[in-house]
């Protein structure tokens, strides 16, 4: 009997020495990592797409640009991990030693942490927050590729779809946000490159970051500077006039690729599926481009857009034709004979304030006229071209824009039917 109470000593004594050695901030502890969290919390986290390139979660614990959060002890409690003893560092800051847990429900990273030397204080109030994941694509969703007007989304990222801009976005890291399924894509665009060709044929190439949301068939973007790029405010780089124009230029290219637009489907099922012809003008439709071909002006033009439209205005050139309209890609013609290089002429003089009836053929234009006649005459293809069935075999089309008709190469205006041209 007398023996137990020095017994209880001796484990009494033990716990006490043994207590200073878990202490947090110890030299005695171990620094090193560990790898405790599971592959399934593993991953990149945000709070919103400014947080882009987002929160790494590895094995080992937790990256920010400019924080870590490294797990030296701790252990699995189901699924949860039991953060017993970790060192949270910010650049230029001191360490602290954290203790909490972390666990991942659906989309949402769960994180309670606290200050090893407070434990009613937390060990990171930018860790405080609702963290969802985004999940990493090697290219841009199926369903948010094809067009979207003169733009067009394909696999790594999007261009102007026009000969006369050079403009290219890279989409090099892609993450998949929240909220994303079968019809609807939310993405962000942690890193994208963008080319850009000025007028003067010069290439120049920025960074941007942003989001592309697809919803109910339309695209809407919003694209800025990554903050890695942006000079801290108040710093010396801040006041550098170079610094400054870089970062503006950079600022207007993001601002650029920023809009919002619908997105556009082609379909054949309700346009002639043969050649259609009014005397020696011809119309023929297929799903890679459409041709209008004549002896005086023949255009080939990509096919972007199709569109049931009522009428609004009737088919005198005021207002909208009603039936099949067709929106074409932007093209020079690949034919223009003299006749309608005349009529072109004719035009531009009347443009220029000039009398039509002085014009004299066999005479050079002067510069203006020229200028206006080179100009038109790139742009004379059809915007848009608009079919109405009146019969089985018989159509009227209306073409846009009315400067079209107004130059009148071709007469579109008479009844189109089936078959070869008279």
């Amino acid at each position: 009997m007398l023996r137990r109470p020095r017994f209880l000593a001796v484990l009494v004594a033990s716990s006490w020495f043994a207590l200073p050695a878990c202490k947090p901030g110890d030299d005695s502890l171990s620094t090193a990592a560990i790898e405790l969290i599971p592959a399934e919390i593993q991953g990149i986290y945000g709070r919103a797409p400014t947080d882009a390139p987002g929160m790494v979660v590895t094995a080992s614990g937790l990256e920010l640009p400019q924080m870590k959060l490294t797990i030296h002890a701790g252990k699995m409690e189901g699924s949860t991990v039991r953060v017993e003893r970790a060192t949270l560092k910010w650049d230029k800051l001191d360490a602290k030693t954290c203790n909490g847990t972390i666990s991942r429900q659906g989309d949402r990273l769960l994180m309670t942490l606290y200050d090893s030397e407070n434990a009613e204080a937390k060990c990171e109030s930018t860790l405080d927050a609702a963290w969802s994941r985004w999940e990493s694509l090697d290219e841009l969703p199926s369903m948010i590729q094809g067009r979207y007007g003169a733009l067009l989304i394909e696999a790594k990222g999007m261009r102007l779809d026009l000969d006369w801009a050079h403009a290219q976005f890279q989409a090099t890291t892609i993450r998949e946000l929240p909220g994303s399924n079968d019809e609807r894509a939310e993405l962000l665009i942690a890193d994208a490159k963008i080319i850009d060709e000025d007028a003067d044929g010069v290439t120049h190439e920025f960074e941007c970051s942003g989001t592309m949301t697809l919803a109910d068939g339309r695209l809407t973007t919003d694209f800025w500077v990554p903050a890695r790029l942006v000079p801290q405010p108040g710093s010396e780089r801040a006041q550098d006039p170079e610094v400054q124009a870089q970062h503006s230029a950079n600022e207007q290219a993001c601002d650029n690729w920023d809009g919002s637009a619908a997105k556009w489907v082609t379909s054949l099922e309700r346009l002639p599926k043969q050649t259609i012809a009014s005397g020696p003008l011809s119309l023929s439709i297929s799903a890679e481009q459409v041709v209008l071909d004549s002896p005086d002006l023949r255009c080939e033009q990509a096919l972007w857009r199709t569109e049931s439209v009522d009428a609004s205005g009737g088919w005198s050139g005021h207002g909208r034709a009603g039936g099949e309209r067709m929106t074409l890609a932007k093209a020079a013609p690949t034919r223009v004979s003299d006749d309608c290089k005349l009529k072109l002429r004719i035009w531009c003089e009347a443009q220029e304030g000039g009398d039509r009836a002085a014009i004299d053929a066999e005479s050079e234009p002067d510069e203006h006229v020229a200028a206006c006649m080179d100009f038109t005459e790139h742009g004379l293809c059809p915007a848009a071209i608009t079919v109405r069935a009146i019969s089985d075999v018989r159509y009227k089309v209306n073409v846009d824009p009315p400067t079209f008709n107004a130059i009148a190469c071709v007469d579109p205006t008479g009844e189109f039917s089936l078959g070869d041209k008279n």
